[in-house]
């Protein structure tokens, strides 16, 4: 699915040049473990994505409520710990 590729693609592309290796691995790695037996490009993993750019796109206060919201939702903490990490680098 390239989809998945273009998506994390997409993200790198907004963090600064010295942060991106370090955070491909790190996006490629939670991808992996969240598509589970489906692999990196199955439909949880594209999923995954989909949430982590709509996390990243978030502003201000909209960003900071999500992570209560987060785990009431289809995602994790750890979803909103990776966007987090992903704005910073910005």
């Amino acid at each position: 699915m390239q989809q998945c590729e273009m998506i994390v693609s997409k993200l790198v592309d907004r963090v600064r040049v010295d942060q991106q290796d370090v955070l491909r691995k790190r996006i490629e790695d939670a991808v992996a473990e969240q598509g589970g037996a489906e692999g990196p490009e199955g439909p949880a993993a594209h999923r995954f994505l989909l949430d982590l750019d709509i996390f990243v796109n978030m502003r201000g206060p909209e960003f900071i409520y999500s992570r209560g919201i987060a785990e009431s939702l289809r995602v994790g903490e750890d979803i909103f710990e990776l966007a987090y990490v992903l704005k910073k680098a910005m």
